[in-house]
């Protein structure tokens, strides 16, 4: 599949890149005010005053090679606009292979055997990342991925009231993430120096500068992971009288091999908020980066980790009109480790990096959880005479399966993975190996008695048959999720404006704690009409109205609402909407068989119009549902608290003093809410607007499918399908800039997919 997609961003005009900025203006219309170097100062009455370069030029002889070189790396301006002035249209290009072979075999009349082996590789390239990233083509990320799964199964039937089910599987999948310049020599090529020696990790470093797209691969590349999975089951389904009762064990094996090499290139900040010049571009330009920060690394992944599970269940049928099931399921995830043991983690307890399996230290960092056990209850219950009413309810308790998640935080710690940050360092030299004031480094470690996070789960639902086609269904459904996964900074000093603000362990910059430590809820009321196939169509019509609150969504995320609270004093204030919560959500979809040709009401019988005519049928999905919540952050870049960087230089989590409601009173593509309704914090404090307060762009989408079905002989058919993916082209805009101190704060940037038009054949036998 080949797909379009448009960015809008700001770039250099060829003036400022040849460092003139006499016609250069601000995004409120001021013109640009280029410093000397460290000349800028308040005159009394508190205005900022500095030595401007005469005419807002920059000499020729004071233009450093090196910040030349990465300006012109910019494109030129496509638009004739002022700020927003380059729109790129590059493809994103996505292969999809899979195929599947099944094979039953009849050993005798109560053994069956049952081999499925399945593949897929898929190759997908992404020309521009996230939003945090580069704007600008030249910078995409290749995403490849092969599964392959394995199953030989057997079935036997012992008797009518005792079957027993046994499985073996393996599952393979081998997914990465690579840059696009991986391996070339974007940094040599402008006088950039490599961070890494390995050559896989060579390309352009992160360049972030002020009011401009970013530049460079993102930072997360390259990785790559190996993931195994054995998985031994058996299930027993035993009757007996009114009680069927089924009973087993999961077994599973995880083996993942893998490498991350996260900021293995560096990232290189210019920023206008704290800038030398007071223009970030014109900092480049003079080779004056504020901020720079890399990571040195060995830090290649042997994670191996089990899970066992138990249940039993009982559905017992107490009356023809009742059913109650009871459950018990017990879980066991061991604690993921290294193989190696190659992994060093902070402890809390001494203060210091300590490694794993030694002084008291478990090997993978904290103590294993044995008290998993998840009991289920429901109920379904038909009062009356015709069971046309059904009342369903339950409730469950349900553990968390990713148990390789909190692994990958033991490979994040020196000197498996020595990340440093430099305060004003030389562009030519931005990661010197030997600094003589480098800034303290970062550092990783787990709560040691974590807990596998838990969700309970429970649910009411009224339904109700019309006729022998027609089913109306109304319920209640919620959850409550503890214990998940979150991480703080268990180093961040108090905000202050004294500088440096030094952190209660001053040999550490900040400390991620991971921690179980996250809640989460979860109600919704739900409605789902449904007619099943009545003279050649069938209807399913569903809409929910839910509410969904938590205080941390995703884990170890760069996006502008990672999972590190904006204080990590005050946890509590992060509570707010989930990245997820989508208030409503409606869904109709019809599928129609038109009434002629071979088994149909009409020519039924003609021959070859029969057959020209018959064998249609069309489908249409309506979806709207309304729009994500979304959090207004300061610039990443810009720290107001004074209390630091997030570990891995994934920037800064401030948020800006809220002084109005923030929502725009007609809002457009160029204004998606009010921006005066946000200001930036005093220094040295935080701002008061909270998380996910504001909400994006709603989503509407129809989309359509036509199928037409050959029968070539009696065992035979050829089907045809034109599908319509958002058929009349209906624009759903992405999320608007959240970072206060970008030039396009508050502005939306970008949509989702066009309308895409499909063609597929299938051979039936």
């Amino acid at each position: 599949m080949r797909e379009g997609i448009t960015r809008v961003t700001n770039v250099p005009t060829s003036l400022e890149r040849s460092g003139d900025f006499s016609k250069s203006f601000r995004p409120d219309g001021t013109p640009v005010v280029i410093c000397e170097p460290f000349t800028i100062g308040r005159d009394p009455a508190g205005n900022l005053i500095c030595n401007e370069f005469p005419g807002g030029r920059i000499p020729e002889g004071r233009i450093n090679s090196v910040g030349r070189a990465i300006a012109h790396l910019y494109p030129a301006p496509n638009l004739p606009v002022t700020g927003q002035n380059f729109v790129a249209s590059p493809v994103l290009r996505d292969r999809d292979d899979r195929f599947d072979v099944r094979i039953d075999h009849s050993l005798h009349h109560a053994s069956n055997l049952v081999f499925r082996y399945s593949f897929s590789d898929r190759g997908l390239y992404e020309p521009l990342s996230g939003p945090s990233f580069a704007r600008v083509p030249g910078f995409g990320t290749n995403i490849p991925r092969r599964a392959q799964n394995f199953m030989l199964g057997e079935n036997h039937v012992f008797s009518s009231a005792l079957i027993n089910e046994a499985r073996f599987a393996f599952n393979r999948v081998a997914a990465g993430s690579f840059h696009e310049n991986m391996g070339t020599s974007l940094n040599r090529k402008v006088g950039l120096p490599e961070l890494s020696s390995n050559s896989r990790d060579f390309g352009l470093s992160f360049i972030t500068i002020t009011g401009f797209s970013p530049l460079g691969d993102e930072f997360n590349n390259p990785q790559h992971s190996v993931t195994n999975t054995f998985q031994v089951l058996d299930n027993v389904t035993h009757v007996r009288g009114s009680h069927l009762m089924k009973f087993g064990f999961d077994f599973r094996a995880l083996q993942q091999n893998a490498f991350r090499d996260v900021q293995s290139r560096g990232f290189i900040s210019f920023l206008d908020q704290a800038s030398i010049t007071g223009n970030a571009l014109a900092d480049l330009l003079l080779g004056f980066p504020l901020l720079t920060g890399g990571a040195r690394l060995d830090n290649h992944q042997h994670l191996r980790t089990e899970s066992w599970n138990f249940f039993v269940q009982d559905n017992y049928r107490v009356r023809r009109n009742l059913t109650v099931l009871l459950g018990l399921r017990y879980e066991y995830n061991s604690p993921p480790v290294d193989r190696f043991d190659r992994a060093n983690l902070f402890d809390p307890a001494t203060h210091s990096l300590v490694g794993v399996g030694k002084n008291g230290i478990p090997r993978s960092g904290y103590l294993p959880d044995r008290n998993n056990w998840g009991p289920r209850i429901g109920l379904a219950w038909s009062p009356g005479a015709g069971y046309r009413t059904v009342l369903h309810a339950g409730y469950g308790v349900y553990f968390d399966q990713s148990s390789l998640a909190p692994g990958e935080g033991l490979y994040f710690n020196p000197p498996y993975f020595d990340f440093n940050l430099y305060f004003l360092p030389a562009l030519s030299d931005p990661f010197p190996a030997s600094s003589p004031a480098p800034l303290p480094r970062s550092a990783l470690g787990f709560q040691r008695d974590l807990r596998t996070a838990y969700v309970q789960h429970w649910n009411l639902k009224f339904q109700r048959q019309f006729g022998s086609h027609r089913l109306v269904e109304l319920g209640y459904v919620g959850s409550r999720g503890t214990r998940i996964l979150s991480a703080r900074d268990i180093n961040q000093p108090r905000p202050s404006v004294e500088i440096p603000n030094l952190r209660p362990d001053p040999r550490f910059d900040d400390i991620t704690f991971l921690e179980s430590r996250g809640g989460s809820t979860f109600h919704s009321l739900q409605l789902r009409v449904e007619q099943r196939f009545l003279s050649g169509m069938a209807l399913l019509g569903s809409y929910t109205w839910a509410k969904s609150l938590d205080d941390s969504s995703t884990f170890f995320s760069s996006s502008g609402d990672p999972n590190f609270p904006q204080d990590s004093l005050n946890v509590a204030a992060e509570k707010g909407r989930s990245n997820f919560d989508l208030r409503q959500r409606l869904s109709v979809s019809y599928s129609y068989d038109l009434p002629v040709g071979r088994g149909r009401r009409l020519l039924a019988n003609r021959g070859w119009v029969s057959s020209a005519l018959g064998g249609w049928s069309a489908q249409e999905i309506i979806t709207l549902q309304s729009g994500r919540p979304y959090t207004v952050a300061l610039h990443p870049d810009i720290d107001r608290s004074n209390t630091g960087r997030s570990n891995l230089g994934f920037g800064f989590n401030d948020r800006p003093n809220r002084v109005a409601r923030g929502e725009a009173a007609d809002p457009t593509p160029e204004e998606w809410f009010d921006t005066s309704a946000f200001v930036f914090p005093e220094f040295g404090s935080f701002g008061n607007s909270g998380r996910n307060i504001l909400e994006g762009p709603g989503f509407a989408d129809v989309s359509f499918s036509i199928t037409k079905d050959a029968n070539l002989r009696e065992s035979l058919r050829l089907q045809f399908r034109t599908e319509f993916f958002n058929t009349f082209n209906h624009p759903n805009f992405d999320l608007p800039d959240i970072f206060m101190g970008s030039p396009t704060f508050g502005r939306i940037l970008s949509a989702q997919s066009p309308r895409r038009i499909q063609f597929g054949l299938k051979l039936l036998f």
